[in-house]
C-alpha cells in the first residue's frame, strides 16, 4: 500500500510537470483528474462488477484481524489506482505535442522481417470467419480493463504475501509508465489501422479491406478507432483517449497478469498462456498492434518478473545468512 501511494504520488507529480509544459490548457487538464475521482469506487464497480462475487468469497476466508486493514486499503487504493490511469490517460494524449508520430515504418519493417515478409495481420485474417467482431472487440477491451486498471486493488484485497504484492506493483508500474509513457514517447507510432492516415500511402489499404469484410471496422471497434483518431485530429482531450502503438500496453499488463497467476498458481500455467497468446493475437488481428509491440511488452515485463524474483530471492539468502545459529 505505501509503494503504491508513493509511485503514485510521484506519477502524478510528474505528469503535471509535463503537461503544464507541454499542453496548453494544463490547468483544466489537471482538473479533469480531481474531477473524476469521486466517481473512482463506481468505476471500479462497473468495471470489477463481474469479480465482486468472487472477491467476496476470497475476504469470507480472510482472516477477521486483517478484513478490516485489507478493506480499507482496498478502498484507498481505488482511489489511487484511478488517479494513476487518468495520468496515464493525459500523458498518453500529450506525447504527440512533445513528438511526432515517427516510428511506424519502422515496425512495419520490423514486423515484416520477423515474419519472413509477410504481414501479421494478413496472417492472423485467415481466421476472421471465425470471430464476431464485436465479441472479439468486449474481450480486448472490456474484459481487460478491469483488472488491468485495478490489479494493485485486487492483490490488496486478495493475497497476504506482501513481498508478492509489492512485485506486482512494480510490475503494473513498469508496464504502464515505462513501457505505455516512456517507451512508448521515444517510439512514438499509432499502429498499423493508423498507418496510412498518418504517412499517407496505401501500404495498409489490404487490412483496412479486410477489417471491413469481417464486421470489424463498422462494429464498436472500428467506431472506437474513428472516435480515437478524430479525438487526435481536433486536439481535444478525454480520458481514456489517446493513440500509441509500441510498446504494446495491452499485452504488458495481459502479461503481469498472467505472470501473477503462475506465480500463485503453478498448475495454472496453461491459463496463463492462453490469456497471453489471445490477447497477442487479437491486438494484431483488431489492427490496434503490430506484432513487435506485444513481443517487445512480452519479453520486457517478464525480464523484469525474473529480475524482481531473482533479487528476493538473493535478499532472502543474504538474510538467511546473517541469522545467527542456534546453540546445539
Amino acid at each position: 500500500m505505501v509503494l503504491l501511494s508513493r509511485i503514485t504520488m510521484f506519477y502524478i507529480i510528474v505528469g503535471a510537470a509535463v503537461i503544464l509544459l507541454f499542453r496548453d490548457n494544463p490547468v483544466a487538464l489537471i482538473a479533469e483528474i480531481a474531477e473524476k475521482l469521486p466517481a473512482a469506487l463506481s468505476l471500479f464497480i462497473d468495471l470489477g462488477g463481474w469479480s465482486l462475487p468472487v472477491l467476496g468469497l476470497v475476504l469470507f476466508f480472510v482472516p477477521r484481524d486483517d478484513l478490516l486493514r485489507r478493506l480499507t486499503h482496498g478502498l484507498i487504493a481505488i482511489f489511487l489506482t484511478t488517479a494513476f490511469f487518468l495520468v496515464f490517460t493525459m500523458l498518453k494524449t500529450t506525447m504527440p505535442y512533445i513528438l511526432p508520430f515517427w516510428a511506424d515504418p519502422l515496425m512495419a519493417g520490423l514486423d515484416r522481417a520477423l515474419h519472413f515478409g509477410h504481414d501479421p495481420w494478413a496472417v492472423t485474417h485467415l481466421f476472421k470467419a471465425w470471430f464476431n467482431a464485436d465479441l472479439m472487440g468486449q474481450v480486448y477491451f472490456s474484459a481487460w480493463l478491469g483488472p488491468a486498471m485495478f490489479l494493485p486493488v485486487i492483490l490488496i484485497l486478495t493475497d497476504g504475501n506482501v513481498a508478492r504484492v509489492n512485485r506486482f506493483v512494480w510490475l503494473y508500474a513498469f508496464a504502464w509508465i515505462v513501457l505505455g509513457n516512456v517507451l512508448a514517447l521515444a517510439f512514438l507510432s499509432a499502429g498499423p489501422v493508423y498507418f496510412d492516415r498518418l504517412v499517407g500511402s496505401d501500404e495498409f489499404a489490404g487490412l483496412a479491406a479486410s477489417m471491413a469484410q469481417a464486421g470489424i471496422s463498422s462494429g464498436n471497434v472500428g467506431i472506437a478507432q474513428d472516435h480515437l483518431w478524430q479525438i487526435y485530429t481536433s486536439g481535444a482531450q478525454q480520458a481514456g483517449s489517446g493513440i500509441s502503438a509500441f510498446p504494446s500496453v495491452h499485452i504488458a499488463m495481459i502479461s503481469v497478469i498472467a505472470l501473477y497467476i503462475y506465480e500463485r498458481w503453478r498448475w495454472l500455467a496453461p491459463l496463463s498462456a492462453f490469456l497471453v497468446l489471445s490477447y497477442l493475437f487479437l491486438s494484431v488481428y483488431l489492427g490496434w498492434h503490430y506484432a513487435v509491440d506485444g513481443y517487445f511488452s512480452l519479453l520486457a515485463v517478464t525480464g523484469v518478473w525474473v529480475w524482481l524474483r531473482r533479487r528476493a530471492d538473493t535478499g532472502d539468502r543474504v538474510t538467511a545468512a546473517t541469522l545467527p545459529v542456534a546453540a546445539e
